[in-house]
């Protein structure tokens, strides 16, 4: 056995010196400028009204200002991820910042209407490209399996600073100084400069050209922002007219067409190959989940601020009360990505339950008391907080797999279907001042408002939670219907409009929730069959087989069919303890027969051939039978093939074409095991009187073997680097072959989400002691 150089692969496995988590100054610059894109927004839209006073802009130059604003963010989106494919995100980070400071200046000192436009406009690009980078930047500086918990975390920080924007808010109309608040985001990118400067580090573009800006692109995305713009100019007062519920519907589709990277908007130039295709049709699907999850997270916020403010001032309040019961939104966010962070949670769980608790909630708030200013605040926090976690809750799941699937190709153009679609979704409802919304003509649109709220947080929840819990949503929206009728004042209640939108709910949700049935009837049928499968084909290795105590950890690539195209067995012989570890060509279902076929041959000549040499030629005809049979003349299959005797103090050994053992000695130094290699299993070329003789290898007590496939050396993190096993072995505990297995895999479970292959481990020491078990 010849040792490898540990040290070189520790430092060729990682990146840049970290260990993939990202260091705490990076994340806080990160957290720092997604805070921007949530914080600037909120300003503008909320300080609005006094500027106006102040400069003298009318109601038709306010309503051209946040349009303006919806279309330069859309613009400064898409603009930052083309910049990011050709410059990296570093440099498009470094170029947003002193832009932002630079709009924001002008928007603070501006005298005149046309200066506060210019600055709005320049600071709101800006502010949107350093959306985009951070967002194209975040894969690259934490590794993959620890992107949830980094999630749920940075939603919880993004809830702190919407939080301290409606403070912030709240002492500038005290103070009666616009300026005050809207000084905060420039001083911000101004103070993210330097520590972005330092913690952000040039990323290895590709050598080849960056990807071909294609047609779609080109073509989509003014189409997209003017898109935006129009949303934004949308009167709130006739929403469920005609022509305004067929121009959201002719947007939604629009979304649905250019949001995934497979086929519209979101792909490079380049024609993909068969396997390229089929992944990036599994991207797209993420995609679309990201654009379908922001579009409801930017409608219900902005939907809820609009409704809060127009409810509470018809009940006595003013403005602060409402931005009071606002900030309950702000609580729920943190809520829901610190408990998201925590559990785990996955997409549909968290997508059934956190938007039926939404919908739940915007549905009671009609019934607010009125008379009492002080109660209906308090309620409408309460509820608030409610509807803030329910918003919130499916963002962290659906966000970490938006992130991970991001492609290394064209992944700045990616980056921005999410945020794209927030900016699109609140535009679609903060289309007028709230001064202007406070108006009585106004306020029987309101109610048409919240009734569409509610639809679209069930619709959300039906596309993207469980059937089981959408049934919720359904009984969520009959509740708000009968708390109407019974408690609320009539002239609310007696709206066929809102029956109509009741009763369409319903038929939605009750075909959504027979569909899903269907399909998990047929899920449970094949996870049935594929749990059958993996019983009949791979047996769980005993925990001692003569003299060897084993651990072995099987984990396909596809989960759901529980077998793919790794296989491994351990078989008590005649002619002593036999293993077999192997990988065949290709993976998934594909490879489930060529698996059986193997491991069947092993099973019955592993217990009549006395020779490992043979025993390799007999699995090699057989597999070379098989390949022609079905008249594949690419099947075959690597293999490792060993046999302990009782008794003795080594192992014969015999590669055919797989990847060399590991040894991991008592003092955790760990060897690779040089062996020369034979043709793999299946092309006909093992005669048992030409073939080299088995290799001889020592095995102490204390010695530990490892066998391994490729799906554990070859799991590659967001910047594109080896899983470091051989590192990771040397931090191990303990020697023990099942604590080997285990650390192993937690390491793996940090480095990345998604192995893409199939793994097999075996892990085996040598126990004469039967008291050392």
């Amino acid at each position: 056995m010849r040792p490898t150089r540990a040290g070189d692969d520790a430092r060729g496995a990682g990146s840049g010196g970290r260990d993939g988590g990202g260091t705490g100054l990076a994340w806080a610059v990160l957290v720092t400028g997604f805070t921007l894109g949530v914080l600037a927004p909120t300003l503008h839209n909320a300080t609005l009204p006094r500027a106006a006073a102040d400069l003298g802009i009318d109601v038709q130059g306010q309503d051209l200002a946040q349009v303006l604003v919806v279309c330069a963010s859309l613009a400064g989106l898409f603009w930052a991820g083309r910049a990011v494919d050709v410059h990296g995100a570093r440099r498009v980070v470094l170029w947003s910042l002193p832009s932002a400071c630079g709009g924001g200046l002008l928007l603070v000192t501006a005298a005149s209407p046309v200066a506060y436009g210019v600055g709005l406009v320049v600071e709101s690009a800006a502010i949107m490209g350093v959306v985009a980078g951070y967002v194209a930047w975040v894969p690259v500086l934490h590794l993959t399996g620890r992107l949830g918990r980094v999630v749920g975390v940075s939603f919880a920080a993004l809830a702190l600073a919407l939080a301290s924007g409606v403070a912030l808010v709240l002492a500038a109309n005290a103070a009666g100084n616009w300026r005050m608040a809207e000084a905060l985001p420039p001083l911000i990118a101004a103070g993210l400069f330097l520590p972005a400067l330092r913690s952000m580090v040039d990323e290895r573009l590709p050598t080849r050209p960056p990807p071909r800006v294609s047609t779609a692109f080109k073509v989509g995305c003014p189409v997209v922002v003017l898109l935006g713009g129009l949303l934004q100019a949308a009167p709130l007062r006739s929403w469920l007219d005609a022509g305004v519920v067929t121009f959201l519907a002719a947007t939604l589709a629009v979304l649905v067409l250019c949001c995934s990277p497979g086929r519209g908007l979101f792909r490079d130039g380049r024609r993909p190959g068969h396997d390229e295709g089929r992944a990036r049709a599994e991207s797209g699907s993420r995609v679309a989940a990201a654009v379908l999850a922001g579009g409801v997270w930017g409608f219900g916020q902005s939907a809820l601020a609009t409704v809060l403010l127009v409810l509470l001032t018809d009940r006595g309040g003013a403005q602060g009360e409402a931005l009071v019961a606002w900030a309950g939104f702000g609580v729920g966010f943190a809520a829901a990505g610190v408990y998201a962070a925590r559990s785990g949670i996955a997409v549909r769980p968290a997508a059934a339950l956190g938007l039926t608790l939404a919908a739940v909630g915007v549905a009671v708030l009609p019934v607010l008391p009125h008379g009492h200013s002080t109660v209906a605040t308090v309620l409408a926090a309460l509820l608030s907080v409610l509807v803030g976690f329910g918003v919130i809750l499916p963002q962290v799941p659906v966000v970490t797999r938006y992130l991970v699937g991001l492609p290394s190709s064209g992944r700045g153009v990616t980056a921005t279907a999410y945020p794209a679609s927030v900016v699109l979704g609140g535009a679609a409802v903060t289309g007028i001042p709230y001064e202007a919304v406070i108006s009585p003509a106004t306020r029987d649109g309101i109610l048409e408002l919240l009734w569409i709220t509610v639809t679209v947080l069930a619709l959300g929840a039906v596309l993207l939670g469980r059937s089981a819990l959408a049934i919720a949503v359904a009984g969520g929206a009959v509740a708000q219907y009968v708390l109407v009728t019974v408690v609320s004042e009539e002239r609310y209640a007696q709206r066929p409009i809102s029956l109509a939108a009741f009763a369409g709910t319903g038929v939605i949700v009750g075909l959504a929730v027979w569909t899903r049935g269907r399909q998990n009837e047929r899920l449970a049928r094949a996870l049935a069959a594929a749990t059958a499968l993996q019983q009949a084909v791979l047996r769980p290795l005993p925990d001692r087989t003569g003299e060897l105590e084993t651990a072995g950890l099987y984990r396909p690539a596809t989960a759901d069919t529980g077998i793919g195209g790794d296989f491994y067995d351990v078989a008590r012989t005649p002619f002593g303890t036999r293993i077999l570890i192997g990988d065949v060509r290709g993976k998934g279902l594909q490879a489930v027969q060529t698996v059986a076929d193997v491991l069947g041959c092993f099973r019955s000549q592993a217990h009549e051939t006395s020779g490992l040499t043979e025993l390799a030629a007999r699995l090699d005809r057989h597999l070379a039978r098989a390949a022609s049979s079905r008249q594949d003349g690419e099947l075959f299959a690597t293999a490792l093939l060993l046999e302990h005797r009782d008794g003795s103090d080594h192992l014969d050994v015999l590669n055919c074409g797989h990847l060399p053992p590991l040894s991991v000695g008592p003092d955790h130094e760990v060897r690779e095991v040089r062996l020369p290699a034979l043709l793999p299993l299946g092309f006909g070329a093992l005669d048992p009187h030409t073939v080299p003789s088995p290799v001889r290898l020592d095995l102490a007590d204390d010695t530990v073997l490892l066998l391994h496939t490729d799906g554990l050396s070859e799991a590659r993190n967001a910047a594109g680097a080896f899983y470091p096993v051989i590192p990771r072995l040397l931090t191990a505990p303990t020697s023990r072959p099942r604590d080997l297995i285990a650390h192993l895999m937690s390491g793996l479970a940090q480095w990345t989400h998604d192995t893409g292959d199939d793994i097999a481990l075996i892990a085996l020491t040598r126990r004469t002691d039967p008291r050392g078990r």
